[in-house]
């Protein structure tokens, strides 16, 4: 019997690296806008997310991050199922568009050079089968809560971390090659799946991701504003390539 001929594929976190925001994130502020989220803990996470937004410390962002992550974690089983499905709606209607230039480009080519084309996401999976439709990706998968009759049970299966593992399991059933693959990350949750691939680019990187690009060679693209800046590693140093060649 013939044996299939394997697929070279590309793997892409979605939240800040397609994405311009957090899909997870932008249905938080707009469960908070619809007035579901308890009051302590909206007024509190307005609080953390001014500290972030002005930058008073170094982790507000990963702060302001855990406490909005907890905060819905813990409030699912009072949550109307409802409720977040009205959320969802609105960011897709209103958010969906609102993607980076660099990795929808890169997420195009690939694509028409018949990659195979994987999104893993930490945000639910209610909005990441129709965000990673809209932009034709092949595969998915995002964070499950699972659903009661009219509240959610409050079981959260979590797909922001262990994305290596998540993209071998992607390997094995669709058949895919890892020669000449790619995956593109921002944050060190995809730092497992970037060391698997022969291609990784750390995309506007935190600073523990940056760091780590940084040693192991990685490229590393900024997109800010209007300008797409690329680096590659030459040895010790890292240069400014010209995107356009």
């Amino acid at each position: 019997m013939k044996q299939k001929t394997q697929r070279k594929f590309a793997a892409f976190d979605i939240d800040g690296t397609l994405f311009r925001s957090g899909l997870y994130r932008q249905i938080f502020y707009e469960l908070i806008s619809m007035k579901v989220v308890p009051t302590e803990i909206a007024e509190e996470a307005i609080r953390l997310h001014r500290q972030w937004r002005h930058r008073v410390h170094g982790s507000a962002f990963e702060e302001f991050e855990r406490f909005m992550v907890d905060g819905v974690d813990g409030m699912l089983k009072n949550l109307r199922i409802d409720d977040y499905d009205e959320a969802v709606r609105r960011v897709l209607d209103s958010k969906a568009d609102d993607i980076y230039v660099y990795t929808r480009n890169l997420l195009r080519t690939l694509q028409q050079q018949g990659y195979f084309t994987i999104a893993i996401s930490g945000s639910q999976h209610e909005i990441v089968e129709p965000f990673a439709g809209r932009y034709s990706f092949d595969a998915w998968i995002g964070q499950y809560y699972e659903r009661g009759d009219e509240f959610f049970t409050g079981k959260v299966l979590k797909t922001h971390t262990g994305k290596d593992e998540i993209l071998r399991k992607f390997i094995n059933e669709h058949n895919l090659s890892l020669e000449d693959s790619y995956a593109v990350g921002d944050t060190n949750g995809d730092a497992g799946m970037l060391k698997l691939v022969e291609n990784p680019i750390a995309f506007n990187p935190t600073d523990e991701l940056y760091r780590l690009a940084r040693q192991a060679g990685w490229k590393i693209v900024v997109e800010r504003k209007n300008v797409i800046y690329e680096l590659e590693s030459h040895g010790d140093t890292y240069l400014l390539a010209d995107p356009e060649s």
